[in-house]
């Protein structure tokens, strides 16, 4: 039905029923495509109530192009897998919230999750600005998808083949993205400034703890810190190293923060002075990413100072900070040839 002879309107539907036979008038009216776009928890719904089911494959029947877009998961494997033997495509994006439908006419939003069991709630609407801009909605999104059938693979082979590198503007959703790289992570390490030990004793301890508490399992490689230690922030350090974490103090650090596990990056140039919040952070899972800053990390910890040294100079109020220990003998001998080179008068 073209939008010239469909009167405009919106509407909300409330009950289980009625939202469910909503969805099986908006399915009957399609003639040209649906595009369904709907959270993990929907798959299980599309396929376990047989009168939504048969309505995808009596719209494919028609004819109907038939869109499903979704995060595939470990919990919905097995209907995403089934979804795809009725639609002609299924897509992950991951993260996505929220559920909606567009046909080229019609536009039906279910207002609650089937996790909740609470189908009760659907928003209908024919307007056609409404339609028309949910569709450019879900193109953008469908444009940043995957295959379903990379997807799948990546669950069931425990491997990650999409990489992305994103910047996180918002303080809230950096903490949860370094909470997440965290909590993920099978090695952790952290090159920080001054105020950056104190911005992770602040939001970070609980997840922390959770990985030390994998590595006496076996389970986690550890966590390392390297840091500038100073009177300010010692007492974080001596936090850190009281809970299991191995820290080194490097006076003259890179100009930026970061974490590098053994999956992913997450960097920032800010000083988080006084553990002050981070407002930008990018994060990257790329191998060229982590690889490199992986490198660089393992670079300043073989010349950091072992961080009870450190604090043992800062307590007796001795600063020895400006006398390097090369862990490397063969460094050391060269760096040793090399002040000989260049004096003028004598050796002592």
């Amino acid at each position: 039905m073209p939008f010239n002879d469909l009167v405009e309107k919106m509407e909300v539907f409330h009950g289980t029923e009625k939202v469910i036979s909503e969805e099986l008038l908006f399915f009957s009216k399609a003639r040209q495509r649906i595009d369904t776009c709907m959270d993990s928890t929907r798959p299980s719904f599309a396929i376990g109530i047989e009168s939504i089911k048969n309505s995808f494959v009596d719209a494919k029947n028609r004819g109907v192009k038939l869109r499903y877009l979704t995060e595939i998961t470990d919990a919905n494997i097995s209907y995403c897998k089934e979804l795809m033997s009725i639609v002609d495509e299924v897509r992950h994006l991951d993260g996505i919230k929220g559920n909606f439908m567009i046909s080229e006419t019609e536009y039906l939003a279910p207002a609650s999750s089937h996790q909740e069991a609470k189908l009760a709630l659907i928003i209908y609407s024919s307007v056609r600005e409404i339609v028309e801009h949910q569709q450019y909605m879900f193109e953008t999104l469908w444009n940043k998808s995957m295959s379903a059938e990379r997807r799948i693979k990546e669950l069931e082979d425990g491997i990650t083949m999409h990489y992305q590198t994103k910047a996180i503007e918002d303080p809230d959703d950096v903490i949860k993205q370094i909470s997440r790289l965290i909590a993920n992570s099978n090695e952790l390490s952290a090159c920080l400034t001054s105020g950056g030990l104190q911005y992770s004793h602040n939001h970070f301890s609980e997840i922390r703890k959770k990985s030390l508490q994998k590595q006496k399992k076996g389970e986690h490689k550890g966590i390392r810190y390297i840091s500038n230690i100073t009177q300010d922030n010692a007492k974080f350090a001596k936090l850190f190293l009281e809970a299991g974490i191995r820290i080194r103090h490097v006076k003259n650090l890179p100009p930026l923060s970061f974490g590098v596990s053994d999956k992913e990056i997450g960097a920032t140039i800010e000083k988080m002075e006084g553990g002050r919040m981070i407002q930008t952070l990018l994060v990257s899972n790329e191998p060229a990413y982590v690889n490199h800053f992986h490198s660089i990390f393992e670079d300043l910890w073989a010349k950091g100072i072992d961080a009870e040294h450190r604090i043992k100079e800062i307590d007796e109020g001795t600063d020895l900070t400006d006398i390097e220990i090369i862990q490397n003998p063969r460094e050391g001998i060269d760096r040793a040839w090399e002040y000989v080179k260049k004096s003028k008068y004598e050796v002592l």
